[in-house]
């Protein structure tokens, strides 16, 4: 990398490491005060939750760090294509909630896989257990690893360290509390998570001038459009697949995905379900927009001087953008690149205590007690899986970081398993003749087609839109200002000409070189 790391202050560090005690604390409270130490009590909250919590919870659930990064990065690349994948995640909530929730509570199900067997029989609950905790340990672990490289890439903040703390931490609070601890601890984390957004936007918006030209810089970069209509399989971005991405991904996760159903299921009847489930859907399509609005944001005030581009080449791809973009207009506040850090590793903590909540659950609901029928089951036995879990979650980042390319391996691993555990909850829900023979076969067959779709081309015609990178290595200078912290007179300078310079947007590149 081009450019020295931005150096974190100690508010900065003192923030990140307050963040987290807070969440360990959340854990050692439940521990204390839990009246009950059964298994549901620990697993299901006693199925007495409120309904806001739950609500939060499923929205820090759905909305992980690589969500976070990575939606303003493919707006910055792409355009507004991904805003338009809310559409599919108003929609498909609202399915399972009627689909699939009446049944879960009519059945009084554990885990999702449990109403599998009464419907298919016990070797398609293993099967889709089996599959759920696959795709949930290999994305888990990407979530926990890909936050904490970007971070790394741009700031002093230690990529293993990172890793290591956040991930203990996280599996900490999840193993003494149980399900009551994460979803108060999503709480918590999803404000920091919006607080972040806010802080990005909130800034790029005084330093351009107003989100007004924002969304004028944008539409003059070609940014703002409305996706093409196309069945191209090979193409990036169409209003076919955006639709049906968002959808899938919504039913499956609410409706057959573990992490989803078993926060709903801590909820005493199906009302107070489908009520958490419907608030959630404002909270997801609100962060999604956001995160599609920093996106835009980041593209008004990089547009003439790509960081990935440009001459000295600060960050090397578009996930970085955004703790690029705090490290170098925030650093002047102390603390607050601290906080909107914690923004970015709850994100990551809400995902992964999810995880390793419910494949504890997994665990012990569809293997442990169907393999040990003898075995009295208690809240010992799945906080033990828990911190197994945990441990493998953050065992399995050094592996994904040995071999970088398992990072997009588990999102594709993610994606082809998810489509046919919603085939087959649908095919429970909604048949009367399908059989275990049939959903098994059905099961390899669509995997294996869409492992091979997994690998088709991307359309070559499809390529990232148009970026700048005609800046000077003073422009660029003046735009890294908190890079030059070694040198403090050429600092304050440039300090001193960046903010006059960016007090007003810039309508054209030539303007720009005039006023600096």
């Amino acid at each position: 990398m081009g450019s020295e790391k931005f150096m974190l202050s100690a508010a900065d560090y003192i923030i990140f490491a307050a963040m987290l005690v807070v969440s360990a604390g959340i854990g050692i409270f439940f521990q204390l005060t839990s009246k009950k130490k059964t298994n549901e009590e620990y697993l299901l909250a006693g199925k007495d939750m409120s309904i806001l919590p739950v609500a939060f919870s499923l929205m820090a659930t759905f909305m992980s760090a690589t969500t976070l990064m990575g939606i303003p990065a493919e707006m910055y690349l792409y355009g507004t294509n991904m805003a338009f994948m809310n559409i599919g995640f108003i929609i498909g909530p609202i399915i399972t909630s009627y689909v699939f929730l009446p049944i879960y509570f009519a059945n009084d199900v554990s885990t999702a896989y449990e109403y599998l067997e009464k419907r298919f029989g016990q070797m398609t609950r293993k099967i889709t257990s089996a599959m759920f905790a696959i795709q949930t340990l290999f994305f888990t672990s990407a979530t926990l690893y890909a936050p904490a490289l970007a971070l790394s890439a741009v700031t002093s903040l230690s990529m293993w360290m990172s890793v290591i703390s956040v991930g203990l931490v996280c599996t900490f609070y999840c193993t003494l509390g149980g399900m009551k601890a994460v979803l108060w601890a999503d709480v918590f984390q999803a404000v920091l998570m919006f607080v972040c957004l806010f802080a990005v936007i909130v800034q790029g918006c005084l330093l351009l001038g107003g989100i007004g030209n924002v969304f004028e810089i944008a539409d003059e970069g070609g940014r703002l459009f409305f996706p093409k209509f196309s069945f191209d399989l090979g193409a990036h971005y169409t209003i076919v697949n955006i639709f049906a991405q968002g959808m899938i991904i919504t039913m499956s996760s609410y409706g057959g995905g573990q992490c989803q159903v078993q926060r709903l299921m801590t909820l005493r009847n199906l009302k107070r379900s489908r009520i958490a489930t419907f608030i959630s859907i404002p909270m997801i399509v609100s962060f999604q927009l956001l995160c599609c609005l920093c996106g835009l944001v980041l593209y008004a005030y990089f547009r003439y001087c790509d960081p990935m581009t440009s001459f000295n080449k600060p960050i090397h791809s578009a996930d970085q953008l955004i703790p690029y973009f705090i490290s170098t207009t925030l650093d002047h506040l102390p603390g607050i690149p601290g906080l909107c850090i914690c923004g970015i590793f709850s994100a990551s903590l809400s995902t992964v205590s999810s995880a390793i909540n419910s494949l504890a659950s997994v665990a012990t609901e569809d293997f442990i007690k169907p393999l040990f029928p003898k075995l009295n089951v208690t809240s010992f036995h799945t906080k033990i899986m828990s911190l197994v879990f945990g441990i493998i979650c953050i065992a399995l980042s050094f592996i994904i970081a040995s071999l970088g390319h398992l990072v997009k391996m588990s999102v594709i691993l993610y994606g082809n398993l998810a489509g046919p555990n919603l085939a087959v909850f649908l095919l429970a829900a909604c048949t009367t003749t399908a059989n275990e023979g049939g959903v098994i076969l059905g099961i390899v067959l669509s995997i294996v087609l869409a492992s091979c779709l997994s690998f088709i081309p991307e359309n070559k015609t499809d390529p990232f839109l148009p970026l700048s990178n005609e800046c000077t290595s003073v422009e660029l200078a003046q735009l890294n200002s908190s890079f030059t912290s070694e040198f403090s007179n050429l600092q304050n300078y440039t300090n001193y000409i960046y903010s006059n310079a960016t007090a007003t947007p810039f309508n054209t590149k030539q303007q720009m070189k005039c006023e600096y």
